[in-house]
């Protein structure tokens, strides 16, 4: 594939181009400002670019697709030309999707929970040799095989892009999916709390027929906008597991006994009970996950 990245210096956007160059895609893209860690990433693979901003000479006839950043402008050239040429134009979560749609998709959603969930799914699988394709909106937080059946995915709320405004999460289409917690913050994307609280429900009407969505049964808008979906889905609740605390150490109750823990709170302890069930649906068994998690900080 020949592929153009409209607002290459996003973290997301860099690490899908990075990974379809090591593929042997060829990548181009522009942006007008770059971390200094990227560059230094850029310049190691050859993607280093002599000039930063938009040059709409970038863009041509040749590309397969044309990727844009969540925070590229209507107004941007190099997106002006694309559409002039009527290459086929795609925001970055559209563009992921069209390259894992036939893996096992694993979606982890939420307002502020979600990336905890994600890193105890990884630690897990990774403790028990499980190999997993995995996205993350984190530098090097992409790892795309062609051989691995399932992709874990960290489910962003932002609008995608400017010609796709709907929320990152709700490309993805998950086969398993977990949801957090739903919390609305003044100044976000979204003008109230029930615009923003409604994504999530779209959230969860986008999981496969027959897919699964794993709940937070303690946030009460996570329990409504699950348990009112029609959505012929298993549905799975959660919430915060028993535990003893001693001396300041945390011990969960197993059906093993007593185990310790070198996390604490009982946010921290909810997360993991959620990623349990992510976990099982995924093979792991009980008593391997309990073993991954005693060594989880």
């Amino acid at each position: 594939m020949q592929v153009h990245f409209i607002g290459l210096g996003e973290v997301e956007m860099f690490n899908l181009a990075l990974a379809l160059h090591k593929k042997g895609d060829t990548v181009t893209g522009s942006d007008e400002l770059f971390d200094e860690s990227l560059k230094a990433v850029m310049r190691d693979q050859g993607l280093m670019l002599d000039e930063i901003g938009w040059f709409s000479n970038r863009v041509n006839s040749q590309l397969d697709f044309v990727v844009l950043g969540t925070n590229v402008t209507s107004d941007n050239p190099e997106l002006e030309k694309a559409k002039e040429l009527g290459l086929r134009l795609v925001s970055y979560p559209a563009f992921l999707y069209e390259l894992v749609k036939l893996k096992t998709r694993v979606v982890i959603a939420g307002s502020q929970r979600r990336s905890e969930v994600v890193s105890m799914v990884l630690h897990v699988l990774d403790y028990n040799n499980i190999e997993v394709d995995y996205v993350l909106p984190s530098p090097n937080g992409i790892h795309l095989t062609e051989e691995n059946d399932f992709i874990v995915m960290e489910g962003g709320d932002r609008p995608s892009s400017v010609i796709d405004a709907v929320p990152q999460f709700h490309n993805y289409q998950p086969n398993i999916a977990l949801l957090t917690d739903i919390e609305f913050k003044e100044g976000s994307f979204y003008s109230d709390f029930e615009t923003y609280a409604e994504q999530y429900g779209i959230f969860v009407n986008s999981i496969v027929k027959g897919g699964s969505i794993t709940y937070n049964e303690e946030d009460v808008e996570v329990k409504k906008r699950v348990e009112s979906s029609e959505n012929p889905i298993r549905k799975f609740s959660y919430g915060t597991p028993d535990y003893q605390e001693a001396d300041g150490q945390i011990f969960l109750d197993t059906p093993d006994g007593e185990m310790p823990l070198e996390i604490s709170g009982e946010t921290a302890l909810s997360n993991l009970a959620g990623a349990k069930w992510v976990c099982q649906q995924m093979g792991v068994d009980e008593v391997e996950f309990y073993e991954a998690m005693a060594t989880y900080q």
